[in-house]
């Protein structure tokens, strides 16, 4: 597990130095104090539901960590783009809406030139410690973009007042009709060094994909058989804790069904190792989509299956099984020249008659499978009754 998180740090990290090298543009000079987390959740408003909480987390606290002095800068942007889509087209909607929305009362002083934005209660910012930096970025651009669809200019505006400055208002101040792209107002940068890092961060991007599907990839082999595609043992046995662990709250029942290829060694033989592989591939898939949604699969050994079935007593494994293995009988596997049909041979233990541990159900129903493939092959036994055709 600590080498899964170790990769997956070095990842993200890829993605967020690269972040900041283009998000860079725009930041200024001046250090910016993010209040940290307790602070952020010890003023948010005894009223606020969870996601406001969490919304101000990932503003004040998640984003400045990852993007660092970028993150003010990126806020704005994302919600100046956001709020073109807010459909709002005179100030007093834009008035109505942020009252709707608790982002605070607003006062919009907007002439040809001059912007003059007041926000009273904001609640981003509101009862936030004063850390000498104003934080109303998504506020700010958000009424920003707005402005910008009423009057067809672009408005660029300033905090110049907010509770992280001490202030009990948070205001905005600003100009409009300066048609210049906002990366470029801040910190005057030519279109050539923007190129130049968009073109690295694409080709970073581009080496952090390709290492994420190689990790995905990895994954995939310590979780699944790689010939099937189906859960591995211990996968499954880590998931099948949990469903023990589910039925053991609830009072349910689990079962564990152990299933054998009748002859499979004879495929092999008589058709070869390809053959044999691609039997198995089509009884994977096929068992798959026969069972539940809720239902585990997983290779156990070279020619077994083991399924776990929550909510399923033995009656209801004995009709599931029937069905099943009913089915894959009446199927036949075309490789080559060879037409292949198989039947199963399956052994049945339940949480809780017959165990209380995967390992101890795993164990005894494989103990009952190899009982009833000496009874003939077809056979359905429990661990706790009689074997079945």
């Amino acid at each position: 597990m600590a080498l899964r998180s170790q990769e997956e740090v070095t990842l993200a990290t890829v993605f967020a130095r690269t972040l900041r090298s283009v998000i860079a543009l725009t930041t200024s000079e001046e250090r910016r104090v993010w209040p940290d987390a307790g602070e952020v959740l010890a003023s948010t408003p005894a009223d606020a539901v969870a996601p406001a909480s969490l919304v101000r987390l990932l503003q004040f606290s998640i984003l400045p960590e990852l993007l660092g002095e970028s993150a003010g800068p990126a806020l704005y942007l994302a919600a100046k783009r956001a709020s073109r889509h807010l459909g709002i087209t005179s100030l007093q909607e834009l008035k109505d809406w942020c009252a709707q929305m608790r982002l605070g009362d607003l006062e919009v002083e907007l002439d040809e030139e001059r912007v003059l934005v007041k926000l009273h209660r904001c609640l981003s910012s509101e009862s936030l410690p004063a850390k000498g930096t104003p934080v109303c970025d998504v506020e700010r651009g958000l009424i920003d973009g707005v402005l910008e669809q009423i009057t067809g200019t672009e408005v660029h505006t300033k905090e110049t007042m907010c509770w992280g400055l001490g202030d009990t208002v948070c205001q905005f101040e600003g100009y409009a009709g300066h048609h210049v792209g906002y990366l470029y107002h801040e910190n005057g940068f030519h279109p050539e060094v923007q190129r130049r890092l968009l073109t690295q961060l694409g080709e970073q991007a581009d080496v952090a994909l390709d290492n994420l599907r190689l990790l995905h990839d990895r994954r995939a082999h310590e979780t699944h058989d790689p010939l099937t595609g189906l859960l591995n043992f211990r996968q499954l046995r880590e998931r099948a804790a949990f469903e023990i662990a589910r039925a053991e709250r609830h009072g349910g029942t689990v079962a564990f069904v152990l299933i054998d290829l009748d002859d499979f060694s004879r495929v092999n033989e008589t058709a070869g190792r390809e053959a044999g592989d691609e039997v198995l591939r089509h009884w994977a898939a096929a068992l798959t989509a026969q069972v539940r949604g809720c239902d585990l699969v997983c290779r156990y050994g070279a020619d077994e299956f083991l399924l776990v079935l929550p909510e399923t007593a033995d009656q209801q494994a004995s009709a599931a099984l029937a069905r099943v293995l009913g089915t894959m009988k009446q199927q036949a596997v075309e490789v080559g020249v060879h037409t292949i049909s198989l039947t199963a041979t399956a052994g049945v233990a339940s949480y809780p008659a017959d165990g209380h541990t995967a390992e101890e159900l795993v164990a005894k129903a494989a103990t009952t499978l190899y009982a009833a493939r000496s009874m003939g092959p077809g056979r359905v036994a429990f661990y706790s009754g009689p074997p079945r055709d």
